[in-house]
This record gives structure tokens, C-alpha cells and sequence, in this order.
């Protein structure tokens, strides 16, 4: 390399700085070089250490949605079936209250004197009775 710079008129003791220059720039352009592809290195994991961080955190609360929504839909389940519940008791007693209420007046009618006014003894028993 120092006899292909001493062709173009330079010493040797220049040559050699010549040479010695352009070992050292090559050296720095490569050492600028890795340093360059090391920070792309560095900053490709970056990303993808982001990447996986926002996954993990929209697969967390995604998750907790879900949980949540399955709570809620377990309490919809829940107050229906207790509507049902009182829904049919309230149905029982109702038609208790009717078979009652006709009993008593069957046996009202089978009382004597039903046209009369007023309350006797057997009516006064019968409503005792309830």
C-alpha cells in the first residue's frame, strides 16, 4: 500500500503516514459500521420486547373482561331465576287465595237464608275460620 502511494509522488515517511491514515479511517468506518448495527440490534429488541409487553397487557385485561362480563352474566342468570322463583310463588299463592276465596263462598251460599242482610252466627263462624 505505501509503494502504490509513493506512486503518486509521496515520500515514504509520508506514504507511511498516508497508509497509516487510511488504516485508521477504514478501522473508524467499521468501528462506526458495528456501532451502527448494534443500535439497530438493540432497537429491534426494544420493539419487540414493546411488542410482547402490549400483548401480555391486552391479553391481561381482555381476560379480566371477560371474568367480568361472566360475573355479570352469572348475576343476569341468578336474578332471573329468583324472578322466576318468586313469580311462581307469587302464582301458588295467588291461586291458593282464589281456591279459598271460592270455598268460602260455596260454603257462604250453602248457608240458609243467603238473601238476608246482615251476619249471623254461622257466617260470623264462617269468616272466623279464615
Amino acid at each position: 500500500m505505501i509503494a502504490l502511494l509513493m506512486k503518486f509522488g509521496l515520500s515514504e515517511k509520508a506514504a507511511g503516514y498516508a497508509a497509516m491514515a487510511l488504516a485508521i479511517l477504514l478501522f473508524l468506518a467499521g468501528l462506526a459500521l458495528a456501532l451502527w448495527r448494534m443500535v439497530a440490534i438493540i432497537d429491534g429488541r426494544i420493539e419487540a420486547a414493546a411488542t410482547a409487553a402490549r400483548a401480555e397487557r391486552d391479553a391481561h385485561w381482555q381476560s379480566e373482561i371477560a371474568r367480568s362480563n361472566a360475573e355479570a352474566e352469572r348475576a343476569r342468570a341468578d336474578q332471573a331465576a329468583e324472578a322466576l322463583a318468586a313469580e311462581a310463588m307469587l302464582k301458588a299463592r295467588e291461586s291458593a287465595l282464589q281456591t279459598q276465596l271460592k270455598t268460602l263462598e260455596e260454603t257462604n251460599a250453602a248457608l240458609s237464608g243467603g238473601d238476608r242482610c246482615g251476619l249471623d252466627r254461622d257466617r260470623v263462624r264462617l269468616l272466623d275460620a279464615q
